[in-house]
């Protein structure tokens, strides 16, 4: 019940997305196709999953003085988190790329300048540093499923902005509304809407 707790948390109450404002520059660039927002969405899941997973050993077993680290508990090595993170999405993104390159060439045409991007995707930072800061995420099995979720999150609110998208192409959008406008218009209206997931999982 814990993990479906946790889950239930970070993919609907808590998403990335509409309730932390990260990762908002891959959500609105990627989402003008459905196919593009689903390929995009799994590999920043991917990501987020392995990054969380890693970075919590990291953290853990090497950075973190309380817990003891295999340099000794005298040495406190918290500063290096950034550094460590980044090192580790970094290298993520690079199999990702090289695996979509190889088997999806379509996908990774399509995806262009914002598979790369996802280096600089501030939710999954953001993802790594809130299982660092979490009580409920101290556990390794806790961390994972909070790091699934987060990518889950993400991945559930880039295919509904791309289906919505998808239909304004065919809608009778008011012309001071169109483009950009209507789009962070109806970014807000669901985050508006997620709210109502307030409690889920308590």
């Amino acid at each position: 019940m814990e993990f479906i707790a946790i889950l239930l948390s970070v993919v609907l109450v808590n998403n990335l997305v509409f309730q932390g404002f990260l990762g908002i520059c891959p959500f609105l660039g990627v989402s003008r196709k459905v196919d593009m927002a689903f390929g995009m969405g799994c590999a920043v899941t991917f990501v987020i999953t392995m990054a969380g997973a890693i970075t919590w050993i990291i953290m853990h077993l090497i950075l973190h003085p309380i817990a003891g680290n295999m340099f000794g508990d005298k040495l406190a090595l918290n500063f290096l988190q950034y550094v460590a993170f980044i090192m580790v999405i970094a290298s993520m993104v690079q199999l990702v790329e090289m695996y979509l390159k190889k088997f999806f060439p379509p996908l990774y045409t399509s995806l262009g300048v914002f598979l790369p991007l996802i280096t600089t995707n501030c939710a999954i930072l953001g993802a790594c540093l809130y299982i660092y800061m979490k009580p409920e995420t101290q556990s390794f099995l806790n961390a994972l499923t909070y790091a699934f979720g987060g990518g889950i999150g993400f991945m559930i609110a880039i295919v509904i902005m791309a289906g919505i998208r998808e239909h304004l192409l065919f809608s009778d959008v008011p012309k001071p509304f169109r483009g950009a406008g209507i789009t962070l218009l109806v970014a807000g209206i669901l985050a508006l809407a997620f709210t109502g997931f307030t409690g889920i999982g308590k």
